[in-house]
């Protein structure tokens, strides 16, 4: 068994600070959402994706789960993740309205039970980083119909093929640990992020040619899912580790 000296596990504490690091933003962005501001929250829940796309690949290449072997780094992510992925999306949902009145509550509610389960599956991940079914990654979706501006509807509609999702076994590529195309993944997800800040920065002003880049940037994400599928149908022996 491999012997780290003190240097490697104050480094590995650190990392496990800097995974913490995200369930204050994301009580920063609660305060955005609480306090009616929608630029504030969006820009909080950015940051709080960003903290939660680094920490993961830093924590894997530093090995902390061997250097702090009392401490499960992957139930501390999914425990943030649940807060800042799941929770305070739906709050953004309810305080501004996005989803039409009578049908808040059943919304919200769908939503968090899905996401719920979602973070308690033991087959979340095939081997090669992909996920089974939709992540819970609602800090994406809601945030993103907010800012191009979709009608309570369609957002309704929206967010139940979601929920759908989320329960179901549709891969989803990860966008920063992924192995088949990682640098158009990564280059796609920068663009969704970008154009989201962005959006969010000028709010309640609007950029029409960077809502377009917005609307577009998750098209990688759907076409890569759907190339996924038809890879598995074809080759039935992927299907094992899929």
């Amino acid at each position: 068994m491999e012997e780290y000296t003190r240097r490697h596990v104050r480094v590995a504490w650190g990392v496990h600070v800097f995974t913490c690091a995200g369930v204050f933003v994301g009580y920063l962005g609660l305060n955005g959402v609480i306090d009616g501001s929608a630029r504030r929250a969006i820009i909080w829940l950015i940051v709080a994706l960003i903290l939660d796309g680094i920490d993961g690949p830093v924590a894997r290449k530093l090995d902390v789960g061997k250097r702090i072997p009392h401490l499960n780094g992957h139930s501390l992510d999914l425990i943030i993740d649940f807060f800042t992925c799941t929770i305070l999306p739906v709050a953004f949902l309810d305080r501004f309205d996005m989803v039409p009145d009578h049908t808040t509550a059943i919304t919200c509610f769908a939503i968090l039970v899905s996401g719920a389960l979602w973070m308690s599956r033991t087959d979340q991940e095939t081997p090669d980083r992909w996920f089974r079914g939709f992540p819970a990654e609602w800090n994406m979706i809601i945030p993103t119909l907010f800012l191009i501006r979709t009608g309570p509807w369609v957002n309704l509609v929206l967010c139940g093929v979601f929920v759908v999702l989320t329960l179901s076994k549709v891969p989803f590529a990860h966008p920063v640990s992924v192995r088949e195309g990682r640098t158009v993944a990564i280059g796609f997800m920068t663009a969704w992020l970008g154009s989201m800040l962005w959006l969010a920065i000028v709010y309640p002003d609007d950029i029409v040619a960077i809502r377009i880049v917005l609307s577009v940037a998750p098209l990688w994400t759907i076409l890569s899912s759907i190339r996924r599928m038809l890879h598995l149908r074809r080759t039935p022996e992927a299907i094992s580790t899929a």
